[in-house]
């Protein structure tokens, strides 16, 4: 297997009036670039409707979303028990509880008598609430030395609860509007275009710049050139979700290169989901 297009996605999962989200792309051996934003910023909706046109163009791509894709899965299942038992049924879920919120929004799920015992979202932490993380979660820390976050606490900047609730109906929205030509990994088996998570920090720490940020051109280049890609020409300013963007495109593009490929994995990543990049635990075949 092979792809045309590494894109990258830095995700938002902000009520109204963000600014968020990026999108970059790698083709060939070209330097990453950034995606013409449709409008004066992008939004979930205009990203959902620029991937639907790829997709339907006979795009094939790899394409890393910074979110989410599932939850920890435990004894009773999903969300304590909400009787959803494999992720798309999950996602089913998410989206009826979402009550069709405009923009793929969210904020209804976690407000929703059925799961809200599983989040932490204002204020100290519950007497009640507990820690749940996954698997990729846990790898990480040996990954990349960082502490991702749990799914399920919805405060403090690194908090990636809302992206991944928002994040989840899109991929929903594309899995359905694009069956055969689009696959969700690790979840299915891959065939064309496939979805995938990512986590910026990994691949920023892959082009040795550490843990921090990527704040200028210079320091972009220069992870760039580690990850041996061609370094951005731009005198535009960049931000925060521009570079983690761009790096994340060229780090997916190194990874699929030095051959990290989509393997079939056991029950309970097929359940939790995967990071692109970590090592896999206790995978059985490849599938790519």
């Amino acid at each position: 297997m092979s792809f045309d297009s590494f894109i990258a996605i830095d995700w938002s999962g902000a009520a109204s009036g963000y600014s968020g989200i990026a999108v970059a792309r790698c083709e060939g051996d070209e330097a990453p670039y950034l995606v013409k934003v449709p409008g004066r910023r992008w939004t979930r909706s205009a990203v959902a409707a620029w991937l639907d046109r790829e997709l339907s163009a006979g795009l094939k791509a790899l394409v890393g979303f910074d979110l989410a894709f599932s939850m920890p899965y435990e004894v009773d299942g999903y969300l304590a028990g909400c009787g959803a038992r494999d992720v798309f049924a999950l996602w089913d879920l998410i989206e009826e509880a979402s009550g069709s919120e405009a923009d793929f929004g969210a904020a209804a799920v976690p407000a929703d008598p059925r799961f809200a015992a599983c989040y932490w979202t204002k204020g100290t932490m519950p007497a009640t609430w507990k820690l749940r993380r996954r698997q990729a979660e846990q790898a990480c820390v040996a990954a990349t030395g960082t502490h991702p976050e749990t799914v399920f606490k919805l405060i403090g900047a690194k908090q990636v609860g809302k992206a991944s609730l928002t994040g989840m109906r899109v991929l929903r929205y594309l899995r359905q509007r694009h069956a055969g030509r689009v696959s969700v990994w690790p979840f299915e088996k891959v065939s064309g275009s496939a979805l995938v998570e990512i986590y910026p920090t990994l691949f920023r720490k892959q082009a040795a710049h550490g843990l921090s940020k990527l704040r200028t051109t210079g320091e972009l280049n220069r992870a760039l050139r580690a990850l041996g890609s061609k370094r951005l020409c731009t005198r535009v300013a960049l931000s925060d979700h521009d570079t983690d963007a761009l790096i994340s495109a060229a780090g997916m593009r190194k990874m699929w290169q030095e051959g990290y490929r989509l393997k079939t994995v056991d029950e309970q990543v097929c359940r939790e989901g995967w990071i692109y990049g970590v090592p896999l635990p206790n995978a059985v075949k490849a599938a790519a």
